[in-house]
């Protein structure tokens, strides 16, 4: 099991949908919440005073599992406090991921707060005190799930994470049917997830990273498809070697599922501090 925590607004409204799986122990803290795996901060009118008003939550986090993924968008006050509960957590495996708004839609003081958040975690990601860092931002997930109505966005934006982490991490505690899987250099600790489209060679990644160092395909392949289509693996094949250019290193996964349509995530490594 991994435990999810979810800081500020946008962060609990990506952890909450986890609390539908059992895998997971889910953690949220903000402002104003209640509820049993809940924590409500104190409201402070700056990221400064958060940091330095953050509580002793060694209580609240006594039942957390080795595996932590705690998300938090670093535009909002909040997010403050990140490195002094991450302290907190520094016995654990923390994959950080971090929600990054349209930062021409921000105001100055949050358009100030992310740039400060975004760089400092990333350089205590690639320090090795995080696991990893994912970078996600909005604006490619807006064209990632196209148009829709205002009430169904951030519910589709919500399962587009979730299902992107718990496919991934479903592949990772499982072997493949087959692989040619090499781990990413121990420095690329910046990353993004994606999804790519067999059929019409079309990947779209979560983030736009800069310097891609290495690139692992997470295949989900129907039953059927594994014992009848005598083509697909080839186009597997195909499309992977299209795809090592400038140096990035390509590895696949293909795994046994029980849905009806294929499907491929992707995560991209880079050992460079994003801008």
């Amino acid at each position: 099991m991994s435990t999810i925590i979810g800081l500020g607004a946008q962060g609990c409204d990506i952890a909450e949908v986890f609390e539908t799986n059992r895998d997971y122990n889910v953690k949220l803290l903000d402002i104003n919440i209640e509820g049993e795996n809940c924590f409500s901060f104190k409201v402070h009118n700056s990221s400064e005073e958060y940091e330095k008003n953050t509580p002793d939550l060694s209580d609240f986090f006594s039942d957390i599992h080795e595996q932590v993924f705690f998300i938090v968008d670093g535009s909002t006050k909040i997010a403050g406090a990140s490195l002094q509960i991450l302290k907190q957590l520094k016995d654990k495996k923390i994959n950080l991921i971090y929600v990054r708004q349209d930062v021409n839609l921000l105001g100055n003081i949050a358009k100030m707060q992310d740039r400060v958040a975004f760089n400092v975690l990333q350089e205590y990601a690639r320090s090795g005190i995080f696991n990893s860092i994912s970078l996600i931002s909005l604006s490619a997930l807006d064209n990632i799930i196209g148009d829709m109505p205002i009430l169904e966005y951030n519910e589709n934006i919500n399962k587009l994470i979730y299902n992107t982490i718990v496919n991934i991490e479903k592949f990772n505690n499982e072997e493949p049917i087959i692989d040619n899987f090499s781990s990413p250099k121990d420095v690329s600790k910046i990353i993004t997830y994606g999804i790519y489209d067999i059929a019409n060679n079309l990947e779209k990644l979560f983030y736009p990273l800069d310097l891609i160092d290495d690139k692992c395909y997470y295949f989900g392949i129907n039953e059927n498809d594994l014992k009848t289509n005598s083509k697909l693996f080839r186009v597997i094949k195909d499309r992977m070697r299209e795809k090592t250019v400038d140096k990035t290193k390509i590895s696949y996964r293909i795994h046994s599922t029980g849905h009806e349509m294929n499907f491929c995530y992707v995560i991209a490594y880079s050992k460079k501090i994003q801008q």
